[in-house]
């Protein structure tokens, strides 16, 4: 689907420096979803954290090892 946006400039000419003119619709397509996917992370979490209560430091670091693949 064709959008119309507005982006800081100096954004728009970093991200074309690195994707070129032809990959800067790529890019900002898979921002977009990248963004999207925290967002429903997060949630996830705060639904999680109202029905059950906040998450514990030691699942939190364990959480994060697994992120990291440690």
């Amino acid at each position: 689907m064709k959008k119309s946006v507005t982006l800081r400039r100096s954004l728009a000419e970093e991200i074309e420096s690195r994707t070129g003119p032809r990959g800067f619709s790529h890019f900002v397509d898979q921002a977009a979803e990248y963004g999207l996917a925290l967002l429903k992370a997060e949630e996830i979490v705060i639904d999680h954290e109202r029905r059950v209560g906040p998450i514990s430091d030691e699942v939190m670091e364990e959480a994060r090892r697994a992120w990291s693949g440690e």
